[in-house]
């Protein structure tokens, strides 16, 4: 059965692990990510391959930044600054001896949904990751869309209210993100420190209205969004990603949303997609980093990779 390295370059952390066509993990760990330079990140990720690329086919990265990952070549590399117009996989395979490719995070997060999870057989949908920012992909006929300038699904960026011509208060990004989430909650219970784990403890334990109220609210302009997604797109199924996810009340609350958006709108014709969670949380980037590598390794039967 053929095995893969998978890594995923996060801003703190390089997680890796060794993984199998059946997503069995044999390695499995992370270290602190150095994002100064080449050199270090080069350094790190021999040290890893050194230890654990015996016997896999390859190399499969996920990191952030604009990524064409059908040849290899990173625009932007987000928390790795110094990335800019780099063909990086082609250097990162020189430096290790190995096949390399490299994708976009969230897309990579996304491909393991299409590959292997909630995405599978899904003609036209669309994932949204939660996080800091809001990491996303659209998916049509059943494939990734990368867009012309490889930046499809940086739905951070998509704005609110037109009356906000700063782009600081009502981008996705600001209402639904981290930051957003706190800043509702903070709101409507008056309290500095709250996340989601103290939230829905408040909710479920204490049955705290004021802590319910913050989550829907975080959640109506989630609908929102989704909605004004659906209108272009007409997708048959969102998925939700991110640490908040994993709260099963979470996704219950946002689907009440969205009925509520879509079912009292002006004017009803816009169709309600399905709201599910990713299947796949911690591991996901990893996960889609391998179904790049092998749906990339099926489009060049020569076993010529655009990057070796």
């Amino acid at each position: 059965m053929k095995k893969y390295l998978a890594i995923d370059m996060g801003g703190t952390a390089i997680k890796y692990g060794v993984l199998d066509e059946e997503l069995s993990f044999s390695e499995h760990g992370k270290i602190d990510a150095n994002t100064a330079s080449m050199d270090d990140l080069v350094a790190d990720l021999k040290n890893i391959y050194e230890k654990y690329g015996e016997g896999t086919e390859g190399v499969c990265i996920s990191m952030p930044g604009v990524i064409d990952r059908k040849k290899g070549f990173a625009h932007t590399g987000g928390a790795y600054q110094w990335v800019k117009e780099l063909p990086v996989a082609e250097i990162l395979s020189e430096k290790l001896g190995a096949k390399v490719t490299i994708c976009n995070d969230a897309k990579a997060a996304a491909l393991a949904e299409i590959g292997f999870g909630n995405m599978q057989y899904v003609t036209n949908g669309v994932c949204i990751i939660l996080g800091t920012g809001i990491g996303g992909a659209v998916i049509v006929n059943g494939n990734l869309v990368d867009g012309t300038h490889f930046s499809s699904g940086e739905f951070s960026f998509i704005r609110g209210h037109a009356d906000d011509r700063t782009n600081k208060r009502d981008i996705f990004a600001m209402t639904n993100g981290v930051p957003g989430f706190k800043a509702f909650l903070k709101k409507a219970t008056g309290l500095d420190e709250i996340d989601g784990l103290k939230a829905f403890k408040m909710i479920k334990e204490e049955n705290n209205e004021d802590a319910l109220n913050g989550v829907k609210e975080f959640c109506a302009y989630l609908a929102h969004h989704i909605y004004n997604l659906q209108a272009i797109l007409d997708a048959e199924r969102v998925l939700i990603g991110g640490g908040i996810s994993n709260e099963p009340m979470f996704i219950e609350l946002v689907r009440e949303a969205v009925d509520e958006v879509f079912d009292g709108a002006w004017i009803p014709v816009i169709p309600k997609p399905e709201v599910m969670v990713c299947k796949f949380q911690a591991d996901a980037n990893l996960i889609g980093a391998v179904y790049n590598f092998i749906e990339l390794e099926d489009l060049y039967q020569d076993n010529q990779f655009i990057n070796m």
